[in-house]
């Protein structure tokens, strides 16, 4: 019983394993993040890291991945960040306005703006995997987000859910090493779950390919070489 539980190759000491590297993809994040402007770029990186890389059990493969991805995310990435940082701050603005004016109504605002977080955590690994002009990329997202509503919640739960406890106390925010990685983790579990199921022509032993051909969701859309 004991010898396997000490076995390095069962799934828990993988994990523990993975550690070090998750804790250096986050600060990976966080310093790819200091410009603001960069940050989808940066959260493009830490998915693709992730899915083709850390969750593969290729912890060396992650950090090369990421650099990578968030060099070619640049130029895509920097305006819609800026678009995004711009929708952001007309909603907290709008939010201002409602918690002061509108009283209950308040609490159904805090959840629109929360649904807004959880289209992000699918507009964001379309970016990372495959190219859509700039309209098909949010059009993809939302048809997403509305059509597995489910995975949708979800992933906004874990979300919520590790920020509220890495902030709970100082002692809990030593998870916030961790965070970005571990939230980036359990986002990939639900992506990628639908991804094989929407686009199983880019997937091959459970693992995700780069191909030319076209997946359903868009004519215009094509798997990144």
């Amino acid at each position: 019983m004991f010898r396997g539980f000490f076995n390095a190759d069962t799934p828990f000491w993988r994990w523990v394993g993975s550690i070090p590297s998750m804790i250096g993809l986050s600060l990976c994040w966080y310093i790819c993040c200091i410009p603001i402007i960069t940050i989808i770029p940066a959260c493009c990186a830490l998915f693709d890291a992730v899915s083709r890389a850390l969750m593969k059990d290729n912890d060396k493969g992650a950090f090369q991945r990421f650099f990578r991805t968030f060099v070619h995310e640049l130029k895509r990435g920097i305006p819609l960040t800026i678009l995004w940082l711009i929708i952001a701050g007309l909603a907290i603005f709008s939010y201002l306005i409602v918690a002061e004016n509108w009283g209950v109504f308040t609490i159904v605002y805090v959840i629109m703006l929360l649904m807004l977080v959880a289209y992000m955590n699918w507009l964001i690994p379309l970016e990372s995997r495959y190219y859509n002009t700039f309209l098909q990329l949010h059009i993809n997202a939302m048809k997403l987000y509305i059509g597995r509503l489910p995975s949708s919640i979800l992933m906004l739960l874990s979300t919520v859910g590790v920020v509220v406890v890495s902030l709970i106390n100082a002692h809990t925010c030593i998870l916030l090493t961790v965070a970005p990685c571990l939230i980036a983790v359990l986002h990939t579990l639900q992506v990628e779950k639908t991804f094989k199921i929407i686009f199983p022509q880019d997937y091959e032993d459970d693992l995700p390919i780069y191909t030319e051909q076209e997946p359903i969701y868009t004519k215009k859309t094509e798997t990144r070489n």
